[in-house]
């Protein structure tokens, strides 16, 4: 049995900063990712951004700068969200780097090789947004609702029709390749139900990696993507890597993208001469309030501001406990609000509390000695070794929610036993020091067995608990394969005691939620064609004529102190350098600035922005809530009026 184990997140499309979906997603991944580390496995675990296609060159037209301007951005917010929630990933694959284009075009080579691939030309109605085409006769996209292009191009193919027999006989082979069950099933059906060969590069756009030999042809960007789970352990270079970890154990997906990975993924591979994938594990999507999330309604909830109203355990326990892998799931404040303050603060938090505070007041601090046990304490010794055993099943079966259950009815156990047990009255009687020993022993250890099966799930709580327990060892240290019944050492002293998981004040926290609530719908978009302008409204051509504006050059560009948003910037104006103020910090970077043509109003009263002379304004879009500055793809004369 291999000692490895690598599973992935989806590459994530940076067409938008994280949200709470891409966040469970990456919860559950470093979870699995813990626990199997914790069983002594070698764990490989990767993430990443999918960063071509003509939606992302389009993005960045549209916003004035390069793809590759674009594209760092996101995939810069990515990094940080994870890295601010304290998800640990070995790999984060990013699709414009250099080793993952060499594994691109080694993938091709061969299935190109193996006689795969055709040159052809394909005809069909395109969805920018999914990066695919629909099937034919459909206008609008099955998947997102939006319009469709219709497009003609030369492109090269992927012979996936010669591919119908040998998936159904993978997916006979492997009947939990796709997790779970019902999605297996959705496939195949799907690939009965035939296939047709699959165009896999574009001549419409340039922003991604050219096919080898013939480079006006640019990869398809799933082609692209999915070769991210390769290139991101040295698929195509040196690497020892990917010969100790491919195949992958587990891959992580959304619902939506199921087809990509649980068809032309494995067919791709297998065409190339590699092995496919263990599982394909397919989550749910996420609603917010009972609402699907969406821009343009202001009620996407971002990873910011998760970090911004509570602390990662909350969010990872909130997310693994309250639905299944697989389903649909909602997300709502007041349920977590409610989860934290009874599981985390009363169950686990007063249970570590008067645990610990019991053995500081009535055992000077030290693990006793533990006597001889009586019924009850058998009862809680077996219980734990139990829960150890179906926590272990449901975990290696990717049902981490039942694995945490299991844990809360051990926690649930041991606070009736220390309730029946009473040790605050065995205290007061000299006689009865042994039993009291015993029983405070048998609630610290089943605490420690507690924290140890809590390690992949809330980690940073977990290790406090142990720490307080006076464990020194590093969480990555203590093998859940190993645990069992008897660990604590007798006489050890504990360590500082610590509250694990306050409780939230509700009045508190649900204020700071409303808040930033009214804070999203402001910036929430405004729906196009939502009010219509009536002609009493409409302004005479001599009104909009009031309003100068000119074409301006940025020479430099500086952020101002205390402020996220505002830059001050020093404009070309062709007559003469203006100093303007804008509230685009949050978008654009001071350095990525200098040298853009812009909008400028120059007509307009100088005004002070905190503090800071303003003598014109830069034009901008307001889009989906983000300023997108207006630019000119011509050359164009300094100081010229738009008109």
């Amino acid at each position: 049995m291999s000692n490895t184990f690598y599973l992935t997140t989806p590459l994530y499309y940076v067409n938008g900063l994280p949200h709470v979906g891409h966040t469970y997603t990456c919860v559950v991944a470093d979870a699995i990712a813990r626990y199997k580390r914790m069983c002594g496995l070698k764990v490989c675990s990767l993430t990443g951004t999918d960063e071509h296609g003509l939606k992302i060159e389009r993005a960045a037209r549209q916003q004035g700068m390069t793809p590759q301007e674009l594209t760092n951005t996101y995939a810069t917010a990515f990094e940080e969200a994870w890295r601010g929630f304290g998800l640990s990933f070995d790999e984060f694959i990013r699709t414009t780097q250099k080793r993952h284009r060499k594994a691109v075009v080694e993938i091709f080579k061969r299935i190109q090789k193996n006689n795969f691939i055709y040159l052809g030309e394909y005809s069909g109605h395109y969805c920018v947004n999914c990066e695919a085409y629909v099937p034919e006769n459909k206008k609008t996209c099955p998947d997102c609702g939006r319009s469709t292009e219709f497009m003609t191009e030369k492109s090269y193919f992927f012979k996936l029709s010669a591919f119908q027999e040998k998936l159904l006989n993978f997916y006979d082979d492997n009947p939990k390749f796709v997790i779970p069950a019902t999605r297996m099933n959705e496939i195949v059906s799907f690939v009965k139900g035939g296939l047709k060969d699959l165009s896999i590069s574009r001549t419409s756009f340039r922003w991604g990696i050219p096919v080898p030999g013939d480079e006006k042809h640019i990869f398809y960007v799933w082609f692209d993507a999915l070769t991210g789970y390769l290139s991101g352990i040295g698929f195509g270079g040196q690497s020892k890597k990917f010969g100790r970890y491919w195949p992958a154990d587990v891959q992580l997906i959304g619902k939506d993208i199921l087809r990509f990975h649980a068809v032309y993924w494995p067919a791709f591979l297998i065409a190339a001469g590699l092995e496919p994938p263990r599982h394909i594990l397919v989550n749910g999507w996420w609603t917010a309030e009972g609402q699907k999330m969406s821009k343009s309604r202001g009620n996407t909830i971002t990873a910011e501001e998760l970090m911004e109203l509570t602390q990662p355990d909350y969010v990872k326990y909130f997310l693994l406990r309250e639905i299944a892998v697989g389903a649909d799931g909602n997300f709502s404040y007041d349920l977590l609000l409610t989860r934290v303050n009874s599981d985390l603060a009363n169950d686990l938090g007063n249970l570590a509390s008067r645990t610990l505070k019991m053995i500081d007041n009535y055992s000077q601090g030290k693990i006793p000695e533990c006597g001889e046990a009586e019924g009850r304490d058998e009862e809680l010794k077996e219980f734990s070794t139990e829960t150890i055993d179906l926590y272990r099943k449901n975990f290696d079966s990717l049902q981490i929610n039942k694995a945490i259950d299991n844990v809360w009815e051990l926690i649930a156990l041991v606070n009736k036993y220390i309730v029946a047990n009473e040790p605050w009255a065995l205290a007061r009687d000299p006689l009865k020091e042994g039993r009291l020993g015993t029983i405070l022993y048998h609630s610290a250890e089943a605490l420690r067995i507690i924290a140890i099966l809590l390690a992949p799930i809330i980690p940073a709580g977990a290790a406090s608990i142990l720490k307080q327990l006076g464990i020194s060892k590093a969480i990555e240290d203590l093998k859940i394969t190993n645990l069992s019944w008897g660990g604590l050492k007798k006489g050890a002293a504990i360590g500082k005691i610590d509250a694990v998981y306050p409780r939230l004040d509700p009045d508190e926290f649900m204020s700071r939620v409303r808040e930033r609530e009214r804070h999203r719908e402001t910036a929430a978009p405004e729906k196009e064609g939502a009010k219509a302008i009536s002609l009493e409204e409409r302004i005479q051509i001599k009104e909009f004529a009031k309003v100068e504006m000119r074409v301006g050059k940025i020479l430099s560009a500086e952020r101002i102190p205390q402020s996220e948003k505002l830059l001050k910037m020093q404009v070309d104006i062709g007559s003469e350098v203006r100093q303007i103020v804008a509230g685009i910090g949050k978008e654009y970077s001071a350095e990525s600035l200098p040298g853009r043509f812009v909008a400028v109003v120059t007509n307009l009263r100088p005004a002070k922005l905190m503090g800071v002379q303003s003598d014109g304004m830069i034009v901008a879009a307001s889009d989906e809530g983000k300023p997108v500055l207006v630019t000119f793809t011509e050359p164009v004369r300094l100081g010229a009026r738009l008109k």
